[in-house]
């Protein structure tokens, strides 16, 4: 009935399906992000030092690791409709069992282990997967506006996340969203999702005919092994690792870094919000300009953009103004962050097939370690030497290295099993 609605008023399932997504990305991703927000509220109350409260966030992306050797395999054979709501079910249980917190321990428990797990098959490459299956031509786009969901969701769900603890408390805050999201996400992902246009009797990107379609022999595409043997294959796991490294640093750290600069959590908040949002902008631009020009170009340019940002923070160590903190946040987030698109349309040209799903999934194992490391990494220097100056260095040469290793990886394209058709990569 749902698919009817539309298709009779003549509009392509897919962008129902980006919309489904949207909406899950909002709230699944915006509530991970969010835990930087927390993370000042955890430290005011408790007490606990920064590397022991960070390492929460980073077992947390240590179990979305390890899940993903598993959750692409999962997706690909029973698909979104089944996976996601069963993983929305945990995520909202881990959220209710960290409202009950006393200890440390529990936290690692309740968050590092069971929203760890669930977010594993919510995250970036099950979402990107499926954006392939309806969308050729289109790739870069829809994937733009299935991911914007993340930049809206960190602006609005950072300010109602402070706006909420400070009137219930950051454990009734976890509540409050477990409560929210389990009856709204659970129905929209069961009802809204389909695996295929194929499925519906439809054609990519809601093309005619065969237009827009892959044959059969790219449907099969590549498996995990014949990508693994191509260099294009290594070069973007440094680079997804590098992005798991400096995006869930300063998702962790960068409203605390601002409190530190003396501002107050409201107006914390709000910078890291603005990350987001402008994280959404660059996300849609750079999509639209690499379905247009190429990636190439836009892997170089969100490099600058994003060390030019970085680079704000050192000036606003040595002087407090606020322009500086502001240029950062829209800078980083215009730029570096807005990579995420090109990126997971970058894998889909080079490794094009039906297990695209475990593909993403298997390099995402990357940004779970690189997303391991920085968060309690940038806690130790921080107790160790009491400023960021070596965090903000390592993050300046990771943002180099992501930019370096994806321009080279579409030079070292993978040699095609046989009967696959190579995709086009602009």
């Amino acid at each position: 009935m749902l698919v009817h609605y539309f298709t009779n008023r003549g509009i392509y399932y897919g962008w129902v399906v980006i919309g489904v997504m949207f909406v899950t990305l909002f709230m699944v991703l915006g509530v991970r992000f969010a835990f930087g927000v927390f993370y000042v509220a955890i430290l005011a109350e408790t007490g606990w030092q920064r590397a022991e409260t960070a390492g929460i966030f980073s077992v947390s992306m240590g179990v979305y690791a390890i899940s993903m050797i598993f959750v692409g395999a999962l997706f690909d054979r029973f698909g979104p409709r089944r996976v996601f709501p069963v993983a929305i079910v945990v995520l909202c249980l881990g959220l209710m069992l960290c409202s009950t917190i006393d200890t440390i321990w529990r936290f690692y428990v309740y968050y590092g282990l069971l929203v760890g797990l669930a977010l594993a098959p919510l995250g970036f490459p099950t979402h990107m997967a499926v954006v392939p299956r309806w969308f050729v031509r289109k790739r870069g786009l829809a994937a733009a506006l299935a991911l914007s969901g993340v930049g809206i969701g960190s602006l609005l769900i950072a300010l109602l996340s402070q706006w909420l603890i400070g009137a219930l408390g950051w454990r009734n805050t976890y509540l409050v969203f477990a409560l929210v999201m389990l009856p709204l996400l659970v129905p929209l992902n069961a009802l809204g999702h389909r695996n295929s246009p194929e499925e519906l009797g439809l054609h990519p990107d809601g093309a005619a005919g065969s237009e827009g379609q892959p044959g059969k022999s790219t449907q099969e595409g590549f498996t995990i092994a014949h990508a693994m043997r191509s260099p294009a294959w290594w070069l973007l796991l440094l680079a997804v690792t590098m992005m798991g490294f400096i995006i869930m640093t300063m998702a962790v750290h960068q409203t605390q870094l601002s409190v530190d600069l003396g501002y107050d959590l409201a107006t914390a908040s709000a910078l890291f919000g603005l990350t987001g949002l402008t994280r959404t902008v660059g996300q849609l631009t750079w999509g639209a300009l690499s379905d247009r020009f190429g990636r190439n170009p836009i892997y170089l340019l969100v490099t600058v953009l994003g060390v030019i940002g970085v680079l704000f923070l050192f000036l606003a160590k040595g002087s407090p103004q606020f322009a500086y903190l502001l240029s950062f946040s829209i800078l980083f987030g215009f730029g570096y962050m807005g990579l995420s698109p090109v990126y997971a349309s970058t894998v889909a040209e080079l490794f094009p097939g039906r297990h695209l799903g475990k593909i993403l999934s298997v390099l995402d194992i990357g940004f779970g370690s690189g997303a391991v490391i920085g968060p309690w990494l940038a806690g130790y220097l921080f107790d160790r030497f009491g400023h960021h100056d070596y965090t903000l260095a390592l993050l300046i040469l990771g943002m180099i290295v992501t930019g370096l290793a994806m321009f080279a990886a579409t030079r070292r394209r993978p040699v095609y099993p046989t009967g696959v058709v190579p995709a086009t990569t602009p």
